[in-house]
């Protein structure tokens, strides 16, 4: 059964992420670059927040809160996307995606 998504509802993420070792650094600063410009030019984002694992060394969880799909895509489209996301990723050893519709808010 697939399941309709009410463009209109708020749109979360978590993005589970393992850094390559020795750039933990380089990436929570990037991390917070990207996020002073995107709270600067992203109104649609309501939380953009990066988490660090107390027991795995490189882990961390990105968790995104959009106002609803609309500010999301913004948010995939931004030119500041198309540096920062590049920059992050070659910083990465894995990441998984998933996103989540907003049931209460």
């Amino acid at each position: 059964m697939t399941r309709q998504t009410n463009p209109h509802l708020m749109v979360g993420g978590l993005k589970i992420v393992q850094v390559k070792s020795g750039h933990e650094a380089a990436f929570e600063r990037l991390f917070q670059e990207l996020r002073d410009v995107m709270k600067a030019q992203e109104p649609g984002c309501l939380v953009f927040s990066l988490l660090k694992s107390r027991a795995k060394p490189g882990a961390y969880i990105v968790h995104e809160q959009y106002r609803d799909q609309a500010a999301l895509l913004a948010h995939e489209n931004a030119p500041h996307g198309a540096e920062y996301f590049p920059r992050l990723r070659a910083l990465i050893d894995s990441l998984n995606v998933e996103y989540f519709d907003g049931v209460v808010e």
